[in-house]
Formats: structure tokens, sequence, C-alpha cells
């Protein structure tokens, strides 16, 4: 991993609580006029640190505890319900303004083997810091890292941009995700036009589908109400050229959020169509059925009226011709009316 701009290949490990099974692992960068300058061993040294002027310092924090939290919070001054959110999983998307830096919580979205799998992360971001802290299984942060290397639009190289790289590599990330979903859903279609319930699998899929479309828009629509704070200028903290950018971020989540919707509506019609199918399917089955129910019905009342045993119809129909034209005859123009009047009627 030589030559990158994030750079940093040392991890520096936080002491733990004797309990702790897993413990968390912290990567340390700073950076000085935007160039990569040291990772320091001793976090203790950041507040220090960020005294410098020109200095940047961005920390990874891998599934955090208490004590790691707690490092945190008294090198970098965080207020401690920021650090029991950070601490706390499932935390809602949301941005909170605390003065002189922004923590937010957002969602980073992506999709294997055609499932939605959700990360969480959470961001502090001050004048001159930006804290990641992500739990197991952790957000995958190589692309932001390699955006960061690249980045050439920006001329700053401060804390605004590098928050901007982070919330505009989940924004992207939701259009690949959206796309997968898109390809599932022309699946889905091709499987109705094929048939319907094909395996009878179509209705787990659709409701699947279903399920991760939700739970993808709840990760993504907030992400309008995060950026707008920024775009205001709520905190002074950026320069007002990368505002901008911010703004860009915010138009193209915008479009995922209205891709979702399209996305989920045919789902909907997805869902619907295959109903109708079944329905129509059932309909058919049950008109077969009735066709057939009503032509026999006819021939039954034929053969039962004159089954009976009466003295009359023993000793006037025993001929052959009787046979033929009251038996045989009348079922047959009974079963040829039947047909005629069902063929007229479209029911076949």
């Amino acid at each position: 991993m030589e030559g990158w701009g994030f750079a940093a290949t040392h991890y520096a490990r936080m002491p733990d609580p004797p309990a702790v099974e897993s413990r968390p692992c912290v990567r340390c960068t700073v950076f000085k006029n935007g160039s990569p300058e040291r990772e320091p061993r001793d976090l203790g040294e950041i507040s220090e640190i960020l005294k410098e002027p020109g200095t940047l310092v961005w920390l990874d924090v891998v599934a955090p505890d208490s004590a790691a939290m707690t490092v945190l919070q008294n090198e970098f001054g965080l207020h401690p319900l920021a650090i029991e959110d950070a601490m706390t999983a499932h935390e809602r998307p949301k941005i909170d303004g605390y003065g002189d830096y922004w923590f937010l919580v957002v969602y980073g979205v992506s999709t294997a083997d055609k499932a939605v799998t959700i990360n969480e992360l959470s961001i502090f971001s001050g004048k001159n810091y930006l804290i990641t802290v992500r739990r197991e299984p952790a957000f995958p942060i190589a692309e932001i890292e390699r955006r960061w290397r690249s980045r050439s639009e920006m001329a700053s190289r401060d804390s605004g941009a590098l928050l901007f790289t982070v919330l505009d590599t989940i924004v992207d990330g939701y259009f690949e995700a959206v796309e997968s979903m898109d390809e599932q859903i022309s699946a889905l279609e091709g499987g109705l036009l094929r048939g319907g319930m094909a395996g009878n699998d179509l209705p787990l899929r659709i409701f699947a589908l279903k399920r991760d479309l939700q739970r993808f828009r709840r990760a993504a629509i907030p992400m309008r109400d995060i950026l707008n704070p920024i775009i205001r200028g709520d905190l002074v903290l950026y320069k007002n050229e990368e505002i901008v950018y911010f703004r860009d971020v915010y138009d193209h989540a915008i479009r995922v959020i209205d891709q979702l919707d399209a996305a989920r509506d045919l789902v909907n019609n997805a869902l619907e169509i295959n109903l109708s199918i079944v329905a129509n399917r059932q309909n058919a089955i049950v008109k077969q059925l009735t066709v057939i129910a009503t032509i026999f019905l006819p021939l039954t009342f034929i053969t039962g009226f004159f089954g009976q045993n009466f003295g009359f119809l023993v000793s006037h129909i025993g001929s052959t011709a009787s046979f033929w034209f009251l038996g045989i005859g009348a079922q047959v123009f009974a079963l040829v009316a039947l047909l005629w009047y069902f063929k007229t009627k479209r029911w076949f």
C-alpha cells in the first residue's frame, strides 16, 4: 500500500478492558498542507498536533470500545452525547452540530449475491480533523481512500474536502446498489412474462426485493436532511467554495431517492401483476370445470329421466329407434347445443 495519498499502513491499538474480546483497530494519519506527514503512535499527542497550522488529522476506528472512545473524547474535546451515539449500534441517520464540529451518522449500501448490505458509519468532522467510526462488519473504506488519494477537482485538502469525499463515495455507492436492484427487477419482469409463478419462488423473490428496497430507502432518504445544514452553513467550518460540492452530493442523493421510489413502484406493480396472473389462472381452471359440469348436467338429466321405472316408459319406449333418437340423439343434441352456446359467449 505504499504511495497512497491516505498512506498509512500502521495500526495503533487502543488499550482495552480485560473483558473485551475484540480490540478496536485505530488508524491515524496526519496531513500537512494536504500531504500525509506521519502516523502518530501515541494518540495522546493528537490534541497537540491539532494546534499546528495547516494540519489535518484523519482518525479511523473499527469496532470501538468505551476505552478507545474515551481517548478520542479527551483528545478532540467531543461531547459525551456524541460519543454515546457513536457507540450505539443502529443509530438513526442524522447530523448534529456541536459548535465547532459536526457529528453525522450515515449508512453505506452495497449489494452482494442479490442481497442488500447496510453498514453504519459515524463521522466527527471538525475544522482540521475527521474521525470515522465503523462497526463490524466494517464499512469498506478503501474506495474513500482511493478517491482522497486521487481527487484533483478540489483545490483545498482540508476536512471539508475529506468529508465531501466520504459522503460522495457513499452516495455513489447508492447508485451501484440501485442499478443492481434494477437488474433484479428486470429479471422479475422477465419471469412474469414467462409465466408468472415459475418454480413457485417468484413471490418470495418479490417480497425479498421489496424488503431490501424499504431498508435501502430508510438509509438513503435521510441523506437529504444530513446535507441541508452543511449547505446552509449552519456551522462555519468549511470554505465557501466547498459548499458547491456538497450541493452536488445533495443532487445525487435526490436522484437516488427518485430511482428508489420508481423501483419500489415497479416492485409493487410486479407483485400486483403476479397476483393477477395467479387469479387469471384460477379463473381459467374454474371456467373449464364449470363448462365440464354444465355439459354433463343435461346429459345426467336425460339419462335419469328416461331411466325411471314407470310403466309407460317401460311399455312404450323399448324400440331401437327410441333408443337412438330419444336416448343417444337427445344427449348428442344437448351436447352440441351447449358447445355452440359456450362458443358464442367465448367461454373457451
